[in-house]
């Protein structure tokens, strides 16, 4: 059986040239990287982030106000202190539904970041988990997302209503959403900079 398999490499490296010979080798690298439970959620991760696009806002048609409902909606933030949604409308809003098993929510979760501490004394941020408060202050620790505004909550609102994470939304100091994305986004974009400043200034 040995000697098979090694006269089958022979022949492989015989008839491979260089470069074909270092692309399978990759391939078979980032398979088995996907296969092994410890790296499989970091290397999608890091897949979905390459591939992840600028979100495009809602057209007018489609924007909704919030219900007085939603604006009444209350979560609690890490430190177990309750908070209503009404209390962040005095800025934009940008509302995030995420988890930390989720690759696509890890996946944009940096450009989350980036785009909160240029915007985080302009714009409201709510990442928001329904996990346990213990586990997503583990994540962050490990992730160095310390500074990161992240919440619980309990129930959605139905402005709010999703069945897939990673969903964002961003609502305008009026109430109003401007913006619904499902999926992963590229949030540290021009594109979402310029929204945001359109925003602020209203």
């Amino acid at each position: 059986m040995f000697e098979k398999i090694k006269h089958y490499f022979q022949n492989y490296y015989k008839k491979r040239k260089p470069f074909a010979i270092a692309t399978d080798i990759l391939f078979w690298g980032l398979i088995l990287l996907l296969i092994i439970p410890t790296t499989r959620v970091t290397v999608t991760s890091f897949f979905i982030r390459l591939t992840s696009f600028a979100p495009s806002g809602l057209s007018a048609d489609k924007q909704y106000t919030l219900s007085e409902n939603t604006k009444k909606w209350e979560m609690t933030d890490m430190s177990g202190k309750m908070v209503v949604f009404s209390g962040f409308m005095d800025k934009p809003v940008f509302v995030n539904f995420w988890a930390t098993w989720c690759p696509p929510c890890r996946a944009e979760l940096p450009g989350i970041q980036k785009l909160y501490e240029q915007y985080k004394n302009k714009v409201n941020f709510l990442l928001l988990s329904d996990e346990p408060q213990a586990k997503i202050k583990t994540f962050a620790a490990k992730y160095h997302y310390d500074d990161m505004p992240f919440y619980r909550y309990r129930y959605v609102p139905q402005d709010f209503s999703t069945r897939s994470i990673p969903t964002t939304f961003i609502i305008s100091k009026q109430g109003k959403v401007i913006l619904t994305k499902r999926g992963a986004a590229r949030w540290e974009s021009d594109k979402v900079k310029k929204l945001l400043d359109n925003l602020i200034r209203q």
